[in-house]
Order: C-alpha cells, then sequence, then structure tokens
C-alpha cells in the first residue's frame, strides 16, 4: 500500500517549524519501504496553510489534500483538526532532516510530540495570535 507524506520545508533542506506559514513541501511517496518518489510542492503566499485554513472555505491547496501523513516541526491544534477531516495525519515531530525523519517513519522509529496550542485571540494556528511574527 502506497503512502503519501508532505514534509514541510521552507528551505527544502531541513523540516520547518511552523507548517502553517511553509510555502515548500517535500512530497514522497513510500511503496511499503522504500521511497517510490520524491518532489517538491512550492505554494504561493496566498496558498499557505496558514492563509487558507483562516478562509471562510478552507480550499487547501489540493496537492496537500492528497498526501496521508503531514511532517513538521510545529502546527497547531486547530490546522491538525482542519487537516484531519480531510484524511490528513499531522505530526508535530523534532527531527530536522526530511530523509531521516521519512527512514524512521518507514521503520516505524518516528517519534512525535502532541502539537500545543498557545490560543491568545481566537486563531488556533500555534502562532499565539499576532500573526505579525517571524520565524
Amino acid at each position: 500500500m502506497k503512502t503519501r507524506v508532505a514534509v514541510a520545508s521552507q528551505n527544502k533542506k531541513i523540516i520547518f517549524e511552523h507548517a502553517g506559514k511553509c510555502r515548500n513541501f517535500i512530497i514522497y511517496t513510500i511503496d511499503g519501504t522504500s521511497i517510490e518518489s520524491k518532489r517538491i510542492l512550492e505554494l504561493a503566499k496566498d496558498e499557505t496553510l496558514h492563509s487558507t485554513s483562516h478562509n471562510e472555505n478552507t480550499n487547501f491547496n489540493e496537492d496537500l489534500l492528497d498526501v496521508d501523513i503531514l511532517l513538521t516541526r510545529g502546527i497547531g491544534n486547530g490546522l491538525v483538526q482542519k487537516l484531519a477531516k480531510h484524511n490528513v495525519a499531522c505530526y508535530k515531530i523534532e527531527e530536522t532532516d526530511p530523509d531521516t525523519a521519512i527512514d524512521k517513519l518507514i521503520k516505524g522509529t518516528l517519534e512525535a510530540v502532541a502539537p500545543v496550542s498557545h490560543n491568545t485571540s481566537g486563531c488556533n494556528c500555534n502562532c499565539g495570535g499576532g500573526h505579525s511574527h517571524h520565524h
């Protein structure tokens, strides 16, 4: 059975700490215990998960909705819940190397931590509510 995994990677080299603001994702297709394909998905600024999840219609990028798993170093509970409605499982991980994370995922050794929400303004994106911050 094939599994598609999106890894948030703004610079296309390390796993990014803010999935909602990320514009680049490495999309892996895994077949059993091997990587079948790997490609970069580049989003426009208005296509980020943060931008689209705050819209009334929540029009996520179709390529992201086509994945089974999203790996990131930071994601809020609200976004986790919205993606879960589209059958995308989100995992906040501490690993920084995308290929290592995928290797650990395949081997069943990837450790995930639960997302933490700092909901101070009605926003569930784990950004603290300011929306003008930079990471």
